[in-house]
């Protein structure tokens, strides 16, 4: 029980919608004392009309009604104070302007209108503010819970997260991100709180496991994904896919990442499934330093002794293009392996495409990828699956200048199921090398590989009562994000369900001729198709693809729809 009422900050009232006029005024009014005393002393010459006099009076004026303008916008500008001032009216104003006001018209000859607000406080602090509205029965209590998005637009700040206590509604936002922004030099990972992305943020990849980063050309996501790298390389072991042979070239002949970096299709699958291989014989040593150790419940990598492992995939909407039928079911089987089940055994990934897919991530895995990082440009469709639906009440701004000046790797980051909060990527140095940097870490041992340690096998991963203990701990651990949105961060987003009519009429072709092809497909052993009611029907996304793919193929093809099911596996 408190014995004060909680401090919410100054009570916003209509006068305050006109704080740019009272500002003015004030200052307008500061110099007119002096002013006064010339004119007394001179009151004789402006009644003879002396002209040099009045003139004198009259540039003083108009220099004061410039200055004043001048200062006015000064001082909400580069001073703290005033700029609470000019944030003060401009709520007002919103909240005037809007109709959240109470009218009272007094009757008589000189009737009027008094104008009051509903009680809205506003707390301001050094980089963020609390707009608390009362929702004790009131009639706009209901447009309140609403109206986060408006206010960023109205105060030009960054929607942070909101607050319900008794009585009231509280919602956060923040200004000056910038100023939390760090150079590269200082990504580091701190014990406890994760990996340093800025002065006020980090990734705890142990409460948060695995990292989605989107952004388009030229956002800063190359940047920022080898500020990651250089962090996390440093306290652990690092393996990285760069199927556009870009951005990690020149990395394959440095010694903490000799034999750890992919260019190749095939391998770059390989590098997925070996990283399956990886987690699954971490788990193997931490169920025997368990029962060594006298352990109960399996507890986390780090409380034996071991450090983290991370998988490092860039461009993988590119990826998953190059990738055939049979390449791609192994990919989506151990990428989704690892994000499953990885995060006990301290096995994290962290994926960097252009636009957030579901084609490209399926449903089921997009839910387990915790904290997610946009930079740059994206439409208000990639927010959407990046952020998911907590956020769709917020606005989503692009900035390419920051007081005149160009900036770049600017976006948002959140961990699932939270709201958004602008974010800077850290800042390239003037001089900064990256690959010097990376030549001075220290490379970290790998006893887990199959690569360089000849006793794991890669067959650990079949090894059914391991993989029954792995995945009792997986479900012991707390799922993170709402219950409602467990199944991933689109809207509306389940596994889909085709029936073989749906598929027919997108290929253009009867009911029948589709049947065909699945009996085919499932006599000879490629793929196997679940039935409802007795009828056939097609459960996900990549299996109808791969349907219309076959008849688009089959137009143009002369051999019997078992050759072509078989070149097309083939190839």
């Amino acid at each position: 029980m408190r014995l004060l009422p909680e401090y919410r900050g100054v009570r916003v009232k209509p006068y305050m919608r006109r704080m740019n006029m009272i500002i003015f005024v004030l200052l307008f009014c500061l110099p007119l004392p002096f002013l006064g005393v010339y004119v007394f002393f001179n009151r004789e010459a402006i009644q003879n009309l002396d002209f040099f006099v009045i003139g004198v009076i009259g540039i003083c004026l108009l220099c004061d009604l410039i200055v004043s303008l001048y200062l006015k916008w000064f001082l909400q500008e580069a001073t703290p104070f005033f700029k609470k001032l000019e944030r003060l009216g401009r709520m007002s104003r919103y909240l005037f302007e809007h109709g959240y006001v109470y009218e009272n018209r007094t009757k008589g000859q000189n009737a009027r209108t008094k104008y009051k607000f509903p009680k809205v406080y506003m707390k301001q602090r050094k980089f963020d503010l609390d707009v608390s509205f009362e929702m004790a029965g009131n009639k706009f209590q209901e447009r309140f819970k609403k109206i986060g998005g408006e206010l960023e637009n109205t105060l030009f700040m960054d929607y942070m997260e909101t607050l319900d206590s008794h009585r009231y509604k509280t919602y956060t936002l923040a200004y000056s991100a910038f100023l939390n922004r760090i150079s590269v030099s200082q990504v580091r990972v701190e014990q406890g709180k994760g990996l340093r992305l800025m002065k006020n943020l980090y990734w705890d990849f142990d409460s948060d496991p695995h990292m989605l980063v989107a952004g388009g050309t030229g956002g800063g996501k190359t940047v920022l994904l080898r500020s990651i790298i250089r962090g996390i390389s440093k306290v652990g072991v690092v393996d990285i896919c760069d199927p556009k042979r870009a951005d990690f070239v020149t990395m394959s002949d440095i010694d903490a990442f000799k034999g750890r970096i992919v260019f190749e299709i095939e391998d770059i699958v390989k590098q997925f499934e070996k990283s399956c291989v990886i987690m699954m014989a971490r788990y193997d040593y931490m169920r025997k330093r368990q029962k060594e150790l006298g352990h109960k419940d399996l507890k986390k990598y780090y409380d034996y002794g071991l450090e983290p492992y991370f998988l490092v995939c860039d461009e993988y909407n590119a990826l998953m293009s190059m990738l055939d039928f049979k390449q791609r079911s192994r990919a989506d089987a151990a990428i989704g392996n690892l994000l499953l089940l990885g995060r006990q055994a301290g096995c994290f990934g962290i994926i960097a495409m252009q636009k957030p897919s579901r084609e490209d991530l399926g449903s089921k895995l997009q839910a387990n990828i915790n904290f997610r990082v946009s930079v740059g440009r994206l439409d208000e469709g990639g927010y959407n699956t990046l952020f998911g639906d907590v956020n769709q009440n917020k606005e989503f701004k692009y900035l390419k200048y920051l007081s005149g000046i160009r900036i770049y790797g600017r976006g948002y980051s959140a961990v699932y199921g939270e709201v958004a909060r602008e974010f800077y990527s850290p800042l390239l140095e003037k001089g900064f090398s990256f690959f010097d940097a990376y030549e001075r870490i220290e490379r970290h041992e790998n006893r887990f590989s199959p690569d360089e340690n000849a006793e794991i096998k890669p067959e650990i991963v079949d090894d059914k009562e391991l993989m029954n203990v792995v995945h009792e701990v997986a479900q012991q651990i707390d799922l993170p994000g709402p219950k409602e949105e467990q199944d991933g961060f689109l809207e509306g987003d389940v596994e889909e369900t085709f029936t073989v009519l749906e598929v027919a009429e997108e290929i253009g072709t009867s009911a029948r001729s589709v049947r065909d092809v699945i009996k085919i497909l499932e006599s000879e052993g490629y793929c196997d198709f679940e039935r409802k009611d007795g009828k056939y029907i097609v459960v996900s996304f990549e299996n109808k693809e791969m349907l219309v793919s076959l008849f688009n193929k089959k137009e143009d093809f002369t051999g019997t729809w078992s050759n072509l099911i078989e070149a097309y596996f083939s190839n």
